[in-house]
């Protein structure tokens, strides 16, 4: 009997030190792919987007180069055209010298902005916030690593295009975690979008015409002003417009631009009627001076609409290119 008891009792603790041992093995491998997870590429893209989030700009600045992004963006934007020209030895070094100091300001002003969208979630004098961008994040496409480099791909679908496109992050290995060193596909990605831009735009452009046209225009002058008189038709049948911007664009007919300007009109306009008004042009450069003497006859006067809001607070407005590419464009002009 006792020896029966004793064999029962041994079998349990056999099964016991088994089952002991499943559950270590188990814990090892949880604990081992955790620890692989924390290390690898995606943690620690996940990580910069928390600290973003969080507005936690030291954890930011671990998980991010931002030296590296910014100066790779102006590199991008600061690329020499694929045209060639001739130029003399002394037109290429200055043109290498203002690139390297453009370059210089650029990135440093870059750098900044990114801080600051760190620091409070959006751009400074833009209505971009971090909603903007993460609401049209949908997942990560891929991660790709090469030795010490991985290439992670992020999905961004936009609802209004109804298309997805993709960013590649470059990141390198920094021993226990990893680091996002510049965006790699930034010209092609840019590319994309502006594509999609103009495409989604040339809709609003068409609906825009059909809702105002131009009824007439009319150039004259008066002591050191051009002024031009136009008249424009609201063809909606039921919304009256509150406001509306044209650019009107004045140029010789063998197709020399002499100005352009835009026109802002708050006067409203009821649905089948006329509105519009008159609006001046100082003379300030020679191609102003032109215009001024010039006849209407000999010119080629147009305008394109930019802006029509309604009494009800719809509107259409063509849509620009993304914050960052603007941000950057703004100190370009600058310079």
């Amino acid at each position: 009997m006792q020896k029966v008891v004793a064999f029962r009792f041994d079998n349990r603790r056999d099964k016991m030190k088994k089952l002991f041992l499943i559950v270590a093995i188990i814990v090892i491998a949880i604990l081992t792919l955790y620890w692989q997870y924390i290390q690898s590429p995606k943690y620690s893209f996940l990580q910069a987007k928390k600290a973003i989030e969080q507005h936690n700009l030291a954890s930011f600045k671990k998980y991010v180069d931002i030296e590296g992004i910014a100066s790779s963006l102006i590199d991008y934007l600061l690329e020499p055209s694929t045209e060639e020209k001739e130029q003399s030895i002394w037109e290429e070094i200055g043109e290498e010298i203002g690139t390297k100091i453009a370059k210089t300001y650029l990135t440093k002003n870059l750098k900044q902005q990114i801080v600051k969208y760190v620091e409070i979630g959006k751009f400074e004098e833009s209505d971009f916030s971090l909603s903007d961008l993460w609401n049209n994040f949908k997942d990560i496409a891929y991660v790709k690593k090469e030795g010490k480099i991985a290439y992670i791909g992020l999905e961004f679908f936009n609802e209004k295009y109804d298309t997805s496109l993709i960013l590649e992050l470059k990141m390198r290995d920094k021993g226990s975690y990893w680091q996002i060193a510049k965006i790699s596909n930034f010209l092609e990605f840019m590319k994309k979008l502006d594509e999609l831009v103009e495409k989604y735009n040339e809709k609003i452009i068409e609906a825009m015409e059909q809702t105002l046209t131009l009824e007439s225009l009319q150039k004259s002058t008066s002591w050191k002003e051009v002024l031009f008189s136009l008249k424009f038709r609201n063809n909606d049948e039921l919304k009256e417009i509150d406001q509306y911007k044209v650019k009107l664009i004045c140029k010789t007919l063998d197709g020399c631009v002499l100005k352009r300007f835009l026109i802002t009109d708050t006067n409203n306009i009821s649905p089948g009627q006329i509105g519009g008004g008159v609006w001046s042009a100082d003379i300030n450069t020679s191609c102003d001076r032109v215009l001024y003497r010039t006849p209407q006859s000999d010119l080629d006067i147009s305008v394109e609409i930019q802006y029509i809001r309604f009494t009800d607070g719809s509107e259409l407005k063509l849509y620009k290119k993304v914050p960052l590419l603007r941000q950057v464009e703004m100190f370009l002009m600058e310079k």
